[in-house]
């Protein structure tokens, strides 16, 4: 389907590369910060957020568009098979490491056990809450993998509730940014209540806004898309249809001004876990917003745009693929090797070193442990089914690496 301003209707879902190349961007910005060199570079976890809102609940709909319904165990299993297998590998290394071969001090070998029982149990976004915790290097970054995992847990629950009121259903965009607005002010009202900054910035009940808006990213979008095929009233398509038409042009400037924004966001944001600041108070829905204006634009904007064509360039789109096993690993590399590497070699090449080893690593278990796995369930799903496996791009789609990163 070509992209000319002709077009009519929305582009239909798919594998798009692009969005890959915004996580390897938001990752590296993660890993930049973690080296001391980059304040707002946490502001990657925001973005990883917004996708995995937008990429889950647009899933989670065209299942149900297709089938009728959601299947909550296949949604589970999917989820099971993509990120369990990288995050147990690396809390096998770590227990190993610091465990059985006693490496540390007895004080870090107490951190490493509170944070692994709190991390395998998906809790550790509340236990930073409660103390702040680097894992002894190893796990203190797999807060923002509990918050996903909550949200994974809770989200097609409530989303299969909401799907049977229909006077919801056809709303459902602006609930969910109703529900954007009510955690942003749910935040400020635990601000004026005097919480600290650990309780408004890794609890899901107040980081939930960059879900939401990639939710209602996703319903909105497949709610156009079903108004523009003719599947809604038609006056209601033909409303869709010109504003959309009317707006795709633009979507390259809009995108364009996305990214830029959050460049300089992540040049100038002040710390998101001190004293409140404006990013407490309404600023991280603001980041929302624009993540999610962003990926609009790559989704529905010409793929012959310069911003298209970058962030879907080959390399930033297969680190987007690993970014997963990248955030998994860059964590206690940076605790262990970058202070020494930035007092033999620099800043700036400490970074680069700390990158490439990391990648290396991300690459090893998604070539050697996830894609296998994947391409093992994907043969069990065809033999029982009798139907094809589905192709690794659409795997790939519903591949979320969900990252952020002690703070």
């Amino acid at each position: 389907m070509g992209d000319g301003p002709g077009r009519r209707g929305l582009r239909p879902a798919g594998y798009n590369p692009a969005l890959d190349g915004v996580r390897a961007l938001a990752v590296l910005c993660v890993l930049v910060f973690h080296m001391d060199a980059l304040p707002g570079g946490y502001l990657g976890v925001d973005v990883f957020f917004v996708l995995s809102g937008f990429l889950i609940t647009g899933g989670l709909l065209a299942e149900r568009d297709r089938t009728g319904g959601m299947s909550l165990t296949r949604f589970y299993l999917r989820r099971a098979y993509r990120l369990l297998p990288a995050f147990w590998l690396l809390v096998a290394v770590a227990t190993g490491w610091v465990v059985v071969l006693g490496m540390g001090t007895a004080g870090e070998r107490r951190e490493f056990l509170d944070s692994l029982a709190s991390s395998t149990l998906y809790l550790n976004n509340y236990f930073q809450v409660v103390k702040q915790s680097t894992g002894a290097g190893w796990l203190g970054h797999t807060w923002s993998l509990s918050l996903e995992e909550q949200f994974y847990l809770l989200w097609p629950l409530v989303l299969i509730v909401l799907c049977r009121r229909p006077r919801i259903v056809d709303r459902l965009p602006v609930v969910l940014l109703g529900g954007a607005v009510a955690v942003a002010l749910w935040r400020n009202v635990l601000v004026a209540f005097g919480a600290q900054g650990t309780r408004t910035y890794f609890a899901l009940d107040t980081r939930a806004d960059a879900l939401l808006v990639g939710c209602a990213l996703a319903a909105w979008l497949r709610a156009a898309r079903r108004a523009a095929d003719g599947r809604g009233g038609v006056a209601e398509a033909s409303r869709r249809r010109v504003g959309l038409e009317s707006m795709i042009g633009a979507l390259p400037v809009i995108g364009t001004l996305a990214l830029a924004i959050l460049a300089v966001e992540v040049v100038r944001a002040p710390s998101g876990w001190g004293p409140p600041t404006i990013l407490t108070r309404g600023g991280y829905t603001l980041i929302a917003l624009v993540v999610a204006a962003l990926i609009l634009a790559l989704e529905q904007g010409a793929t012959t745009s310069w911003l298209f064509r970058v962030l879907a360039a080959a390399p930033l789109a297969w680190l987007g693929r690993i970014s997963y096993g990248f955030y998994l690993w860059h964590f206690p590399v940076v605790a262990h090797w970058g202070p020494d590497l930035t007092d033999t070699l620099g800043r700036w090449p400490a970074i680069l070193a700390v990158g490439v080893i990391s990648v290396a690593l991300a690459a090893a278990s998604y070539y050697l442990l996830e894609q296998p796995i994947q391409r093992a369930r994907a043969a069990r799903s065809k033999a029982r089914s009798g139907q094809p496996a589905p192709a690794p791009e659409l795997v790939e789609r519903d591949a979320l690496a969900p990252v952020g990163a002690l703070r």
